[in-house]
């Protein structure tokens, strides 16, 4: 160590061990490459203070205790102290920073002696990112919004005609005319809970609530059998009715053909060579002006009168006989029931078109608008949830 004489044996053993009784100068001072930044001959050691400081990377520890890390790590060979070497010294917070100075004590002198390194922040694994859902396309959505309003204004048009024709089938059985109504009204519920039926169910089955699926299925249901009964009913009844009027009608032209044939009978036997009644007419006005109306001719004349307007008015009667029966053969062929289409038939696509056409119709647009809506609030658990 020079001239530099030591008072204490500890440091002096220290500094044997180390290997550094005579790296210090008269004034007490030694230079080591520092174990924190490897500058070559950074590191101060001042015996006078009894600290170390690198003029370099500014760090800074006991004199004491970096002697003793130095004699357990063995030779440095002008190299960087590794981590399982040495403990690093902790470097000088800046200025800046007002933080309270920790009260030093033996065991952190011997251990806080070289920087510290930085932990190294262990990289948090990103997040995964929610895949969003791709946004549906304008073209998309108007083309879906078009459609379901034509199977909702198809599936309410259906239904329309569902309920006028429960309304006519159930106010036809009650003769009381307050009861009929009342009744017919009461098809128009069923109608009505056959549609709303299955669109609830619909809704609810895409968000997977199962219990009020059902429940609104077995409503939906009962309103379905019960639009279609009455349309059915309301069918026969109209083919029923349609049956008598073609049955009425064909009755009245059998009819007709017979009193033709009979007035054609009867116009055959009038003599063809009967003159007009206007010349008749004009005949016995003359004899009767002549004052001849006691002789033969004006009596014959009269006779042949009257068979004249008989014959006018047969001739009449067949003609419109025969027109009655146009006009009835008309009316037949576009009153003759269709055969080909069965009441119930009829009562079940009317019923599904009322009540599947307007579900449809009503979820595309609930679905489609109400997740947009929760979408653009930026709720996207809620947006996730909806069916």
């Amino acid at each position: 160590m020079g001239a530099i004489s030591t008072t204490s044996d500890v440091l002096d053993q220290a500094l044997r061990n180390a290997g550094l009784e005579d790296a210090f100068d008269d004034r007490g001072i030694a230079h080591e490459d520092c174990p924190g930044c490897g500058a070559a001959g950074g590191l101060k050691l001042s015996l006078a203070r009894g600290r170390v400081q690198c003029g370099a990377c500014g760090s800074e520890g006991p004199l004491l205790a970096y002697l003793r890390e130095k004699t357990e790590a063995g030779e440095w060979n002008h190299e960087p102290f590794s981590e399982a070497e040495i403990i690093p010294i902790e470097p000088l917070l800046p200025k800046t920073m007002d933080l309270p100075e920790p009260v030093p004590t033996l065991k952190a002198e011997l251990v806080e002696i070289l920087p510290a390194k930085r932990p190294q922040s262990v990289p948090s694994e990103p997040r995964p990112e929610r895949p969003r859902k791709a946004k549906k396309k304008w073209g998309e959505r108007l083309i879906i919004t078009l459609l379901a309003l034509v199977f909702l204004l198809a599936g309410l048009a259906a239904a329309g005609l569902s309920g006028f024709a429960n309304f006519q089938a159930f106010s036809a059985g009650v003769s009381d005319p307050v009861q009929a109504r009342v009744w017919g009204w009461s098809g128009v519920i069923a109608s009505v809970c056959s549609f709303g039926g299955f669109t609830f169910f619909w809704w609810h089955i895409s968000a997977k609530r199962t219990g009020e699926a059902l429940r609104a299925l077995a409503f939906a249901f009962a309103g379905a059998g019960t639009s279609i009964a009455g349309t059915t009913l309301f069918m026969q009844n109209n083919a029923q009715g349609q049956l008598v009027s073609w049955q009425s009608a064909e009755e009245l032209r059998a009819l007709k053909q017979a009193e033709i044939s009979d007035w054609s009978r009867q116009l055959a036997a009038i003599p063809p060579e009967t003159r007009s009644i206007a010349g008749l007419e004009a005949y016995l006005a003359g004899v009767e002006a002549a004052g001849r109306t006691h002789q033969k001719p004006y009596r014959d004349a009269q006779n042949e009168l009257g068979q004249a307007r008989r014959r006018a008015d047969l001739e009449n009667k067949i003609a419109g006989a025969r027109a009655d029966l146009r006009q009835a053969a008309e009316a037949g062929a576009l009153t003759l029931p269709a055969q080909n289409l069965p009441a119930w038939f009829f009562a079940l696509m009317l019923e599904l078109f009322s009540s599947q056409g307007t579900s449809i119709a009503l979820v595309s647009l609930l679905l489609l608008y109400a997740a947009k809506s929760h979408a653009e609030t930026g709720d996207g658990e809620d947006a996730e949830s909806l069916p």
